[in-house]
């Protein structure tokens, strides 16, 4: 069946005809006899990536299957892999004039060798950022950075990338965050910040912190433990200023709690 129009080219009447376009699909698809019978290699089975960031490594099942479904020659094999390459940011805080040490190596880096790696390093000085645009490259091709010691000027984000010699592809991008702080504007000492509950319990004493930080032991039996360290270093010759320390340490008090003489 013809279809006609008609159109203008130039101002003149032309007679366009549509010829009908007809397709013919088989109903069924002749498969060779040999392509039937082909027998290929498929992967079967797959494990997740060893790490979530960075180079890692997965094992791979492959197995020659043909139309029977049945696998054969099956080998398995450990291959490389890279889910995502940006390892986020690690944060650290040291106290002026320690030594330190920021390590962009990883247990399947260390498995392949560092020298199939190639390490650079970049330093967004005294601000802690994860933008590229403020770093600028620090002279290190080392997976380490040690501080030998550590200095305030030091501060910053340091961003550590890793990359395959063989074709210098990025499989690692990780950023270490580092405050120094300055020895005389916070105090570490752990014992020098207990109370002194805390510091009785640090010493073997039971107290009991959930009855308003009381002590087990009375009033009294804590003042005969002062007094008797007054008296040991007294010593024996001074047993009568030894006697007026206790009873002043007592404060007049007995076992019960009242104590009018010696």
């Amino acid at each position: 069946m013809k279809t006609g129009a008609i159109g203008f080219i130039l101002g003149s009447p032309v007679s366009i005809t549509y010829l009908p376009l007809v397709l013919t699909i088989p109903e069924t698809l002749d498969i060779p006899e040999k392509l039937q019978q082909a027998v290929g290699r498929v992967i079967v089975n797959a494990t997740a990536c060893s790490v979530t960031c960075g180079l890692g490594y997965k094992e791979e099942t492959e197995c020659e299957m043909g139309p029977d479904r049945v696998r054969r020659n099956c080998k398995s094999q450990r291959l490389e892999c890279l889910t995502n390459w940006i390892c986020g940011m690690l944060h650290f805080t040291v106290v002026h004039g320690k030594k330190f040490e920021l390590n962009c190596l990883s247990s399947d880096i260390l498995e392949k060798g560092q020298d199939a790696f190639r390490f650079s390093w970049k330093l967004a000085r005294g601000i802690i950022s994860t933008n590229d645009e403020i770093f600028k490259p620090f002279r290190a091709n080392s997976p380490f950075l040690r501080f030998r010691p550590a200095y305030e000027y030091d501060s910053g984000t340091y961003r550590c990338d890793v990359q395959l010699l063989k074709n210098l592809k990025f499989v690692k991008r990780l950023y270490f965050g580092l405050r120094v702080l300055p020895p005389k504007l916070v105090n570490l000492n752990f014992h020098q910040s207990l109370t002194e509950d805390q510091k009785l319990i640090d010493e073997g004493w039971e107290v009991n912190l959930d009855n308003e930080s009381k002590s087990h032991l009375p009033v009294w039996q804590k003042k005969v433990t002062s007094a008797l360290s007054i008296g040991i270093v007294a010593g024996v010759a001074g047993g009568v200023l030894v006697s007026v320390a206790i009873y002043r340490v007592l404060g007049g008090t007995d076992g019960s709690g009242n104590l009018s003489s010696l």
